[in-house]
């Protein structure tokens, strides 16, 4: 089917990735390409006509234009509600860059309005095909860690600038970076979340944080914590995963492989030893797990998992506009990663433990 992109925002990822796979990724959809441009600099603009796209400086035109059936939204994250919501109701899809909105209200709102107009509304969490989160949520499916109690998401993504450098634009690290690895472990863990604890801190920027720690329980007492700073200063392990069986580890980002020490076989057993009470010591029956433990390099079972956005994501969605497929970044999964966010703010400002 014929799919003709509308760019509202066409600087780093509009410009960028958006732009560059609906010029050449044919493998996504059959008659994909990028049509006309709104931006409010004259320079990306310009950029837009040099590349032969249409551009306007007036939203109004890009949306009358008839030809385009999707619109994506890739400005600062306080007007995607409104640009969203505008697009829809002229009759357009939407793929909204992340965070899909500032609040989980205004989220609500882009839904309804979808909802309303009969269009499909699309959040860009691109990272759940990162190929180093792919490897760990392959390992967990496969059992090889047991059930999985712990997890802990780190990464370090340098200093916030330009327009991410303001409060009030929906700037910061954890706007910018926490509400990947947020939504990584929401669909990871697919189950309700119970509680949210957070520290988000300002050290080396103006006015936005800059280092940020999450700590999520899930209803089954499963714990993510989700760490995101701009400081290279200390090195992280990307993902560190606690399961019963043993434990994972992924060096970097876009890594293809980890490691992982697990038991291969356990047995119970048990035996007589000395304990002691007021009477001095006794006989007690003492009992232990005995493990083979194992360390291997993952994937051992599987082909690597190459890293490509638009393998998985980008081919869902025109796949869904089609009805050939159902979306993968579902509105209620977006709509959890908002509550949690929304959660880790007032937690970081009262100190105190936010239950769902």
């Amino acid at each position: 089917m014929k799919h003709r992109i509308g760019y509202i925002g066409y600087a780093g990822m509009g410009g960028g990735y958006h732009y560059e796979v609906a010029k050449d990724r044919a493998d996504v959809c059959d008659d994909l390409a990028p049509l006309a441009v709104y931006d409010v600099r004259q320079c990306q603009r310009d950029l837009a006509v040099e590349r032969g796209l249409i551009a306007y400086d007036n939203l109004e035109d890009l949306l009358a234009n008839d030809e385009i059936d999707t619109v994506v939204v890739a400005t600062p994250n306080q007007f995607h509600c409104e640009l969203t919501c505008k697009a829809l109701r002229a009759g357009k899809h939407v793929i909204c860059e992340k965070p899909a909105a500032m609040s989980p209200a205004e989220l609500q709102t882009m839904i309804d309005t979808a909802n309303e107009t009969g269009k499909l509304l699309f959040i860009h969490q691109n990272r759940r095909f990162d190929s180093d989160f792919m490897l760990v949520k392959h390992a967990i499916e496969t059992g090889r860690l047991g059930k999985v109690y712990n997890i802990e998401s780190k990464f370090c993504g340098g200093l916030m600038s330009g327009w991410r450098s303001f409060k009030d634009h929906g700037g910061g690290i954890f706007y910018d970076w926490g509400v990947h690895l947020i939504d990584q472990m929401v669909y990871l863990f697919n189950e309700p979340v119970k509680s949210v604890y957070a520290d988000l801190r300002c050290e080396k920027s103006g006015e936005v944080d800059d280092r940020s720690t999450v700590e999520i329980t899930f209803a089954s007492g499963a714990k993510a914590r989700v760490t995101v700073c701009g400081s290279f200063l200390a090195p992280y392990n990307r993902f560190e995963v606690y399961g019963e069986k043993g434990v994972m580890w992924v060096d970097d980002i876009y890594a293809e492989s980890g490691t992982l020490r697990a038991s291969t076989k356990s047995e119970w057993k048990s035996n007589m030893t000395t304990a002691y009470n007021e009477n001095g010591p006794y006989e007690r029956e003492e009992r232990h797990l005995e493990e083979d433990l194992s360390r291997v390099t993952l994937p051992d079972d599987m082909p690597t998992l190459p890293q490509d956005w638009a393998k998985y994501l980008y081919k869902n969605i025109f796949d869904t506009i089609d009805g050939n497929a159902e979306m993968i970044v579902t509105h209620e999964q977006a709509m959890t990663v908002l509550r949690i966010i929304d959660a880790a703010f007032k937690s970081s400002e009262t100190g105190k433990i936010i239950e769902f």
